[in-house]
């Protein structure tokens, strides 16, 4: 799950540096994921559960497995995309080291590596956004997660649509 979660800051830090220097609307915005995933991620210390454990831990991973798709609404403000820069281009030693690797008026790429604190895995993956216009997005990428145990994919891809200028109950995010 965290494999999942690294990618879900992923993708907010890049929709959210991309949306700094494009013309998008401030506001908020409906977003559409669909995730696609094969494999099992490296899992610490698999090997020195209990048959039982391990079998609850594979099976939860297999409910992962395939696709799925997500829409939910993202609150977007010029102080979040500030955040978001300056987070996506500075390493500060944190296990996850995104960078934005090509900016365009309509495109933003950002490559990402992670390392599990316990060293026993990395995940790395790329990412693209292209704003169609300024009330409407898409993207792809792809991850890989694993060790010399296991891997796992994920592919995606996003579509998100400018709902209104008014957040009304949503958030912006990290508040």
């Amino acid at each position: 799950m965290r494999t999942i979660s690294l990618f879900a800051i992923a993708l907010s830090c890049s929709f959210a540096a991309w949306a700094a220097d494009f013309d998008i609307r401030p506001g908020l915005w409906e977003m559409t994921t669909t995730v696609q995933v094969s494999g099992m991620p490296p899992i610490p210390n698999l090997d020195q559960m209990s048959p039982e454990q391990r079998a609850r831990i594979e099976a939860a991973m297999k409910g992962v497995a395939g696709a799925h798709t997500n829409t939910n609404k993202s609150c977007v403000t010029k102080e979040g995309i500030e955040q978001a820069i300056a987070k996506a281009n500075s390493n500060r030693g944190a296990s996850c080291a995104p960078k934005i690797t090509n900016m365009t008026a309509s495109q933003v790429d950002m490559h990402i590596d992670c390392t599990q604190a316990s060293g026993q895995g990395k995940t790395s993956g790329d990412i693209n956004i292209t704003r169609v216009d300024p009330e409407h997005i898409k993207g792809s990428g792809s991850m890989k997660s694993g060790n010399s145990a296991r891997t796992m994919d994920m592919k995606w891809t996003m579509t998100g649509a400018f709902v209104s200028s008014d957040c009304g109950n949503v958030k912006p995010a990290g508040q």
